[in-house]
């Protein structure tokens, strides 16, 4: 007896009616959302790898293992990662095939979103993993390469959005935006400042929507130390939150934030007697807790690309192109110039370093003034590993909490000769593929 509750799964939908017009946009909707997925997690991960946050010790739910947080990954871990970016970029791929052949054009905003989805999926590949795994036209397993290939794709992408006769103005940017980002790490300063100034308004922004109604696309910066009930990191001992009062070992330095004002990485002590973290972290005991207000809600969009880092991009393009330093420390000033402190005010020049007499100290202010713009975006850990490979000089000014611990996880250098540098392909792809070896 059938009963009005039973239901037969339909099971996977068929090839044909992808290619179906009511059917299109929720292609492009799924490469966004595999983005949201990605990015969410990427980001919380790598801020802790990249010092933007300090451990606090947490290992259970939202939390990381004891070597994450020292600055390792694990070789072979982090599959989930892997695998939210590796579906964001084979949707994206899919749904351009589908329409490439369509006897009735698709809509060229679905074109140019599909393209630039596509794009920064892959540009979240080549910033966070050394190397990459494409699989063959004909659905065979693909081989190691290294993940500079994904830059080269992701500019295709970003060009072909750019062709595609879209007139959204908001796509148009965005294609513009990430097209400058890859053209950084493939060295085409020249094309990276010529479609950043294409972007003028500093406050435009292209975001990732995260949704708190699905666990996996919720911002899990937000929600990993919302004190509710998590507490998972501080951002005591970085650069943005200092440690004045509460280090028994190292130098005693003011906070970022309670030096200048800056409303980009605003941080609150919880009122009253002091909290900590969830969890102990060994030689430190319990880590007062010392939160991030950067994002307001499980619901806060991350930005994958901003006019104010194009700002950026044109200022490190005129370090990398002519040595410019006094043209590259204007553009800084300009930005943070238009920027209101929380302590009265413009912010003003960084301070702790010398006037720019030459392009390395002007590429020190540049590594952190990236740094406080871009923070909890995923995008520092890029960063660290693009100016360790190919940058100009200058201190990266990395935050050194290793020194402040006597602990066994930690060591005595700010940049570790063990610190991890990007995720590895992980176990699930190096078991199913044979052309990818495993490792011990």
């Amino acid at each position: 007896m059938v009963s009005g509750c039973d239901v037969t799964n339909p099971g996977p939908v068929q090839q044909q009616f992808l290619a179906d017009p009511a059917s299109q946009p929720a292609l492009v909707e799924g490469a966004a959302r595999m983005v949201a997925e990605a990015l969410s997690n990427v980001s919380y991960t790598s801020a802790l790898v990249s010092r933007e946050m300090f451990p606090g010790g947490q290992t259970g739910s939202l939390g990381h293992d004891v070597r994450t947080q020292a600055g390792y990954v694990e070789p072979g871990s982090f599959g989930g990662h892997f695998g939210d970016v590796v579906q964001a970029r084979f949707i994206g791929e899919a749904a351009l095939d589908i329409f490439s052949d369509l006897e009735v054009p698709a809509d060229p905003d679905l074109v140019a979103g599909a393209n630039v989805w596509t794009g920064f999926a892959q540009r979240l590949i080549g910033e966070n993993w050394c190397e990459m795994v494409v699989t063959g036209a004909d659905g065979s397993p693909g081989s190691l390469q290294s993940s500079a290939g994904a830059f080269t794709a992701a500019e295709s992408n970003f060009t072909a959005a750019l062709g595609s006769g879209s007139t959204n103005s908001n796509l148009i940017n965005a294609a513009r935006a990430g097209r400058a980002q890859v053209r950084v790490w493939l060295g085409d300063w020249s094309g990276a400042a010529s479609d950043a100034g294409m972007i003028t308004d500093n406050s435009w922004s292209f975001d990732s929507n995260m949704d708190p109604l699905d666990t996996s696309t919720r911002n899990q910066i937000y929600f990993s130390n919302s004190d509710d009930p998590y507490r998972a990191f501080t951002m005591l001992y970085t650069y943005y939150g200092g440690n004045n009062g509460h280090a028994a070992l190292g130098p005693q330095f003011m906070g970022y934030y309670e030096a200048s004002g800056d409303p980009r990485v605003k941080l609150q002590h919880a009122p009253g007697t002091p909290l900590y973290t969830n969890a102990g972290l060994q030689a430190y005991g319990q880590v007062i807790y010392l939160n991030s207000l950067r994002y307001g809600g499980e619901d806060a969009d991350i930005r994958l690309a901003s006019g104010a880092e194009m700002r950026l991009i044109e200022a490190e393009a005129a370090l990398n192109t002519g040595g410019d330093f006094a043209g590259a420390m204007a553009t800084i000033d300009a930005l943070r110039g238009s920027i209101t402190s929380d302590n009265g005010g413009t912010l003003g020049r960084l301070t702790g370093l010398p006037d720019p007499t030459n392009v390395a100290t002007a590429m020190s202010y540049l590594m952190r003034e990236r740094g406080i713009e871009l923070w909890g975006e995923g995008r520092r850990w890029g960063d660290q590993r693009r100016w360790m490979t190919g940058g100009l000089g200058g201190d990266q000014q990395l935050a050194d909490f290793e020194s402040t611990s006597a602990s066994s996880i930690f060591t005595t250098a700010s940049v570790a000769p063990e610190q991890s540098i990007c995720f590895d392909i992980p176990d699930s792809e190096r078991d199913a593929n044979p052309n990818v070896p495993t490792v011990s």
